[in-house]
């Protein structure tokens, strides 16, 4: 009897995990995902938007809604995909930037604030992701763990 209730207990915590997780990935489906974008490290000398180095991004809002804001998040490594020894591994921030429906637009994010000395080459932009995004009717979409960067 206890081992027909274990196998009974085993299936539907079995079935509950299925359930979970399958309605998780479904709210990432790629056909619901409001923007597309890339991000690259630019290091100028005479640049309007930093001092020592920031992000050129390209972003496409898909959505049917303007963006008011939105919050970043990325990773700088080094050419050998090595954490960055010059600033912080993991880079998140919130941008003001108003982007109607269906546009796209590139704006260039200073990392000055980040920096604890100066890179002496070009640092790789990787795992980028929009962590949330506000619009101007009040909504929120959000992703807190990147599961879009994974697509």
């Amino acid at each position: 009897m206890k081992i027909v209730r274990r196998k009974i207990y085993r299936i539907l915590l079995f079935m509950m995990f299925l359930i979970l997780f399958g309605t998780g990935c479904k709210t990432y489906s790629l056909e619901k995902i409001p923007y597309v974008m890339t991000g690259d490290f630019v290091m100028e000398e005479s640049s309007a938007d930093y001092s020592i180095c920031g992000v050129d991004f390209f972003l496409l809002n898909k959505s049917e809604k303007e963006i008011k804001s939105l919050t970043v998040v990325f990773f700088l490594f080094d050419k050998d995909g090595e954490p960055a020894f010059e600033c912080r591994s993991k880079i998140s921030a919130q941008i003001e930037k108003d982007i109607s429906a269906g546009e796209d637009c590139s704006f260039c994010m200073s990392l000055d604030n980040f920096m604890n000395s100066i890179p002496s080459e070009y640092l790789i932009v990787d795992y980028l992701y929009l962590s949330k995004i506000e619009y101007q009717d009040g909504s929120v979409w959000e992703d807190p763990y990147g599961l879009v960067a994974f697509r």
